[in-house]
């Protein structure tokens, strides 16, 4: 028994030195890119001023002020930047294990832990500056916490479900999600353990007094501070926004129906459990498939789990955050699948065809691993930045799009003295490409994130002056301009 443990902890030891190698490996290489400025502007600010800023973003405060720590002793180079998201990404490869240890055996943890460290999704935000490394990982240690709250509601687990709840909730926005989950999910299983489509054990009295209220109690006192910001200055500009983006994906301004749909579902859930007590809803079968004890010892509660979490994130970001890949909200799910996907693997008859599938995925994750080190993804400010550098001067000028964010990205790489000029929006900023311009040689149009204004200013300089070289990054490309001549021909004429 020693001798396995002690095996058990060495393995796991090289899995987490693997993950952690994988997380470090060419930290830097990459530019930083609009998201991860977007960081080290918020973090750069004084306390006070960060607090202030984020009153006008969704994002809360959990993430930006250890970044902010870390950026006042260590400096804002890209690693101090990412190496955040590198402790919890290592973080969540342990976690990992223990949340599949838990739900099956040991077996199920090591493997998924080795999965989590080898995934190019889990690796990819584990060197991002930004809060879905951390993220994910508090969603791994809540979840571990609510299920020894689950098991036994003691004072000690209490404490623990809240604090860990409090931390996801502190993080990112969709922790409220999570939080909603947990709840439906413990006062569903509530309802099946206490036989209530069948008869007299349950009681108002006992599920009300339950510590599942004391925790809403607990993690609502410690996000007060941030729920007030939230109602006082969120809300409303959620609600504008929300509506602009459904107007923009339907053409129809039907907010106040998606708004009273979302009620309408909650309403719908409470219904369902008040008839579940009045017996009205039959749950025999229910008991019969996931069991009244605990309702959670197996792979159908994990699977439940997953996909009640994946319902929820789905629902709110796509109507939150409908402009933004959808992966970076689902991630803090992807360890739920790895443990799923090793009991599936550990529970096949055929050794032979488990073996075939760990290779495939061996080859299939090598592969990724190496084009994610080979191949740049991230938006090249280092690079467009250089260029300019080595082929602007003193007498040339510089147009660069689009907003504050972009210009701190590029003004991060760019050591040059060459006049930068902001272009915001179209029509309003035209004057500035010709009386900005004038006595120039060269101009250079940097367009980066040109969603709105699209290829406006392009057309507007081809219409004023000679293309004479364009250059492409990822995310961004350059157009070089010749003023001189444009001058010339004016005077001319």
């Amino acid at each position: 028994m020693k001798n396995r443990k002690l095996i058990i902890l060495l393995v796991l030891a090289v899995i987490l030195l693997g993950a952690a190698v994988l997380r470090l490996y060419n930290l830097e290489e990459e530019s930083l890119w609009l998201d991860e400025c977007f960081t080290l502007d918020y973090s750069s600010k004084p306390i006070p001023s960060l607090i202030e800023t984020l009153k006008k973003d969704v994002h809360p405060i959990g993430y930006y002020l250890p970044q902010h720590l870390l950026l006042d002793y260590f400096g804002s180079s890209e690693i101090s930047l990412r190496i955040l998201s590198v402790f919890f990404g290592v973080l969540s490869v342990y976690l990992t294990y223990l949340l599949g240890k838990k739900f099956f055996s040991w077996k199920e943890g090591l493997l998924a832990a080795f999965f989590m460290a080898m995934s190019y999704t889990a690796i990819l935000y584990s060197q991002d500056a930004k809060m879905y490394s951390m993220f994910g990982a508090f969603f791994l240690l809540s979840l571990l916490a609510f299920i020894r709250f689950l098991e036994k509601p003691s004072w000690l687990n209490t404490v623990f479900f809240s604090l860990s709840s409090a931390l996801l909730l502190y993080t990112h926005i969709i922790g409220l999600v999570i939080f909603g989950g947990y709840f439906c999910f413990y006062v569903t299983g509530y309802l099946l353990k206490h036989n209530a489509g069948i008869g007299s054990s349950f009681s108002y009295k006992t599920l009300f007094s339950s510590k599942i209220f004391l925790v809403l109690l607990i993690v609502f006192l410690w996000y007060w501070p941030w729920f007030t910001m939230l109602v006082l200055y969120q809300l409303p500009r959620l609600y504008i926004s929300l509506g602009e983006k459904f107007i923009e994906k339907t053409g129809l301004n039907l907010l106040p129906v998606v708004v009273a749909s979302m009620i309408f579902l909650v309403l719908l859930y409470v219904i369902i459990l008040y008839l579940m007590v009045k017996g009205k809803i039959n749950v025999d079968n229910i008991q019969k498939r996931f069991g009244s004890s605990t309702f959670l010892a197996n792979e159908k509660a994990l699977f439940l789990l997953l996909l009640l979490f994946l319902a929820f994130d789905l629902l709110v970001s796509r109507y939150l955050f409908s402009s933004v890949p959808i992966v970076r909200f689902v991630f803090f799910l992807l360890p739920m699948g790895q443990i799923l996907l090793s009991r599936i693997l550990l529970r096949m008859k055929s050794t032979h065809f488990a073996t075939i599938l760990f290779v495939l995925f061996m080859i299939s994750a090598s592969f990724e691993l190496y084009k994610y080190y080979q191949v740049d993804s991230k938006e090249q400010f280092r690079e467009a930045a250089k260029y300019v550098e080595n082929h602007a001067s003193a007498a040339d000028i510089l147009f660069l799009h689009r907003a504050t964010i972009a210009k701190l990205c590029f003004d991060y790489y760019y050591s040059g003295n060459v006049e930068e000029i902001r272009l915001i929006t179209s029509g309003e900023d035209d004057y500035l490409l010709m009386e900005r311009a004038a006595g120039k040689r060269d101009a250079y149009l940097v367009l980066t994130h040109n969603y709105h204004t699209k290829d406006y200013f392009k057309r507007k300089m081809d219409a004023l002056y000679e293309l004479v070289e364009e250059k492409k990054f990822i995310g961004i490309t350059i157009y070089k301009y010749r003023i001189s001549d444009a001058y010339s021909r004016t005077s001319e004429s």
